[in-house]
Formats: C-alpha cells, structure tokens, sequence
C-alpha cells in the first residue's frame, strides 16, 4: 500500500500566516519609523522650541514635519494674506531632510519672534508675515544663513539691530509695518547681496547711514511713511540697479538729487511730502522703462519736461500733483499705456 503523502496542519498553517504578517508590520512599522526619522532629532526639537515662542499650537509633531501633510502645509486661496508652510529639502548628501522654509502668514501668532529658528542650520527663508509678534528681531538669527527675511505687519520694536548686518547671505529683508525706532543701523551697509529693503511705515528717525551706498545690488528700496530728517542723500546714485525707489512721507527733505538720473533701471519712482528746498523737475529722461511715476508734493516747480511723452510704451501711472508745475503735460495722447493720471 502506497505510503500517504504527508499534510502540514491546519494549526502549522495559521502560526505560518501569522508570522508571516507579524513580520510585514515590523517591516512597515521599520519604513515608517525611518521616514519620520528623516528629520535629525536636533532639528525636530528646534522646530518644537519654535512653536512654542511664536505661539503656534497646531503643529503635529506625531506627522513627518517633512511629509508634506496638510498639517504642515495649509493652502489658502490667496498666500500673499495667509499661508502656513513648513519647507524641506531631502535631497542632501547626508541622506537626511533638513528645514530651509518657515512661512506662517496670517496665523493669528502673538508669542515672539523664535531664537530657535537659529538650531536649524539649513534655513534659508522665514515669513512671518501679518501675526501679532513683539520684543525684536533676535541676535540668535545673525548667526544665520537667512537668504529672505520678512516680519511684516507684526508689533515688533525697538531699535532695528544692528547684528542684522552679519547675516551676509540675506538677498531680501523687509520689516515694513512695525513700531521699529531710532535710526537705521549703518550696520546693514554690510548687506552687500541684498536685492530688495524694506522699511517703510515704522518710527524710524535721523539721516540715512551713508554705509547704505555699499548696497550696490539693490534693485527695491522702500522707506516711505517714517520719519527721517535731512535730505534725500546724494549717495543714491550708488544703487544702479534700482528698479522700485518710494520715499512718500519719510520725514526727508528735498530737493530731489540731480544725480537721480544714474538710475536709469527704475520703472517704479514714488515720492511724495517732501519739504525744504523746491526745485525744477528732476532729470528722469535716462529711465525710458518707467511704470510708474508719482512726484507728489515734492515742491517741484518750472514745466513739465518733454521726455514725459517719450515714456508711452511703459508709463501706466503718472502723478504729479501739489506742485508748482507750469504748462500741460507735453504730448498726453502719446502716452497709450497710461491708466492714471
């Protein structure tokens, strides 16, 4: 009689599968526990530390800060108000993922402004846009390799510090709507990248620091509604590659410099309310890109220059109102681009 072939039992089979499934989970419980882990732990407490000084509470650190989770990530129909938004980069030789972004716009934050952004060594950008921060900038942040700084609209005040100016990588700083006092550090003429600074409508007082000439690079300079004394400096020729310059209601004196016509890149010139010596109009023929031109109540007075009408590819807005103007605008109907007047 043939031998039977011979049965795994039932009971055999069951302890298989189970083991089998035991060992899935770990696996995936393994690839779990590395992705969340993808973040260095010192850079996981920092963001911690973060959260608490600004006050924001709806972090969940349980969720990859990396993953790219709604939890990290909010979208909103129009991020230029609102937006929450936790940026890493994963691709670093190191095989981890470090911070380089923190954007909380319009979060409702009423702590202060984090030291322990200062822990995450890779952080190149932070937006704080429109929160309800105080006290100041900290001097943890000059330590830094910020590239893009903007604490707008916020109750930050106090001196603008001068430690700012060793953070030497920053392209883009803005500070404007705030309670900053005293003058402007002549500190930041060390900012030799900077592209873009903003101050406007602050309590900013004194002369401009003669060290801004050394900011060779910008291309948008805004100080509007401050209040400074003495004249718009004659150092401005410096900034060549200007493209925006507003000075409304800075507190400066005039006349406009002579030696503006060295900006021959601007297409946004706004200036207004500024008193002391008038002045004819100043020479602007050099800036055949201009989009907008407003010289309000600059105590200007004499004609208004011809070359006006060779801006009719670019001129969309032009205002030259409360001065002491003479003539009509040469040429008006040439100005096709023109869309306020």
């Amino acid at each position: 009689m043939a031998r039977g072939v011979n049965c795994i039992a039932p009971k055999t089979i069951m302890n298989l599968i189970m083991l089998i499934s035991v060992l899935c989970l770990c696996t995936k419980s393994v690839e779990v526990e590395a992705q969340a882990s993808r973040l260095p732990a010192a850079e996981v407490e920092a963001l911690n530390e973060t959260a608490t000084q600004v006050g924001k509470k709806d972090w969940n650190f349980s969720i990859d800060p990396c993953s790219n989770d709604k939890n990290w990530n909010t979208q909103s129909a129009d991020l230029s108000l609102y937006e929450n938004s936790l940026i890493c980069n994963c691709s670093n030789p190191d095989g981890f993922c470090h911070v380089v972004r923190i954007v909380l716009k319009g979060q409702d934050l009423a702590g202060v402004l984090p030291p322990s952004a200062a822990k995450l060594p890779y952080l190149t950008r932070v937006d704080f846009t429109r929160n309800y921060l105080t006290g100041t900038i900290p001097r943890e942040w000059a330590s830094t390799k910020l590239e893009y700084l903007s604490v707008n609209v916020n109750n930050l005040s106090g001196p603008i510090p001068g430690y700012l100016g060793n953070i030497s990588t920053l392209t883009y700083m803005s500070l404007k709507n705030n309670y900053f006092s005293g003058t402007v550090p002549p500190e930041l003429g060390k900012l030799v990248n900077l592209n873009s600074l903003i101050l406007s409508a602050n309590n900013l007082t004194g002369e401009l620091p003669p060290a801004l000439t050394n900011l060779t690079k910008l291309t948008e300079l805004r100080i509007s509604s401050n209040n400074f004394t003495g004249r718009i400096p004659d150092f401005i020729q410096s900034w060549k590659q200007l493209q925006k310059l507003e000075i409304q209601a800075s507190g400066l004196q005039g006349p406009i410099p002579s030696n503006i016509s060295a900006l021959s890149n601007l297409t946004d010139l706004r200036i207004s309310d500024i008193n002391g010596t008038g002045s004819e109009f100043p020479p602007l023929s050099s800036m055949t890109c201009m989009e907008y031109l407003l010289l309000r109540s600059c105590n200007l007075s004499g004609r208004i220059p011809t070359y006006i009408s060779a801006m009719n590819r670019t001129l969309k807005t032009l205002d030259l109102s409360f001065n002491r103007l003479e003539g009509d605008i040469p040429d008006l109907a040439a100005l096709t681009k023109l869309k306020h007047l």
